[in-house]
């Protein structure tokens, strides 16, 4: 049995064990027609991932805004990025992880301390 946190409104979603059409619209391109339902939590992990970074845009550097609107809202490659900002695709792929690093910290951070506040 799957729970899909993206279908909160779906009547099926605690006997989910297939990619629905709901689902599918939502999946990158390139993954679309070719997942399981045990790829749900990846996909549902991926997403949230994407939806942290996309929130804490405003605190980023000028530059990892930048990278992060490229890539994330306007679905340019790394390559493609670098190319229109006149950087290495390394500098890309830096900045990206950099974020993506960033925003793990400040939730295990996060966690830690709402472990810490909370009786036992």
């Amino acid at each position: 049995m799957i729970a899909c946190v993206t279908c909160p409104t779906c009547e099926i979603k605690v006997t989910c064990q297939k990619i629905c059409d709901s689902v599918e619209m939502i999946l990158p391109s390139m993954e679309a027609g070719r997942l399981d339902a045990e790829d749900l939590p990846r996909l549902v992990a991926g997403k949230t991932m994407t939806n942290l970074i996309l929130d804490a845009e405003p605190v980023l550097t000028p530059r990892q805004q930048q990278i992060v609107r490229l890539y994330y809202r306007e679905g340019l490659l790394e390559k493609e990025i670098a190319v229109k900002l006149q950087i290495t695709q390394q500098a890309v792929s830096d900045s990206l992880r950099s974020v993506k690093d960033g925003i793990w910290k400040m939730m295990r951070k996060r966690m830690t301390t709402s472990r810490q506040a909370s009786p036992n």
